[in-house]
């Protein structure tokens, strides 16, 4: 049997509490995940009551699709973008809109960088956490198609053109 150093008994306690640490760690986060998951969601209805307006809608017939857009977020502002420029050409394309989530405070000034496209389904801000807390949603960008009265038709990821499953 081989003697151990005089160091090697305080390095096998650092690498065992390093590997408790890391178990633990992973432990706590699989725990908040399956609660997460386990928590009942309501289903995303469109109830302009639940939000703030920050700019007026110009359309309110027809069907609407509203991205959540958190303003420090660059990947889900240029999805919009994306997404304005092209729907714009459509004959009757859908009003286009935002939810502006995970803001603490009512946003100052909507700097969307839309290059002169309307959001004709308007601008809300989240003020109760709907997105979030309601809607158990985590993800920016994310597009929700609602139809006149506000029931939910599709909720499509970042990158994705709702009404066709194409990739922008």
């Amino acid at each position: 049997m081989k003697s151990r150093g005089r160091g090697a008994l305080p390095l096998e306690r650092a690498a065992t509490l390093s590997l408790a640490l890391a178990v633990a760690t992973l432990a706590a986060l699989g725990i908040a995940w399956w609660r997460d998951g386990a928590r009942p969601y309501a289903t995303p209805v469109w109830e302009t009551s639940r939000f703030v307006q920050l700019a007026p809608a110009t359309e309110t017939r027809g069907e609407r699709w509203l991205v959540a857009v958190n303003l420090r977020c660059p990947h889900c502002k240029e999805h919009l973008r994306s997404l304005a420029r092209r729907i714009a050409s459509r004959a009757h394309p859908p009003a286009l809109g935002v939810i502006v989530v995970d803001q603490p405070a009512r946003p100052a000034r909507l700097d969307l960088d839309l290059s002169g496209v309307s959001l004709a389904a308007g601008a809300w801000w989240d003020s109760a956490q709907v997105w979030r807390d309601g809607w158990g949603r985590r993800v920016y960008g994310e597009t929700f198609r609602f139809d006149a009265r506000g029931h939910l038709i599709t909720a499509t990821p970042v990158g994705t053109l709702p009404d066709s499953g194409r990739r922008l």
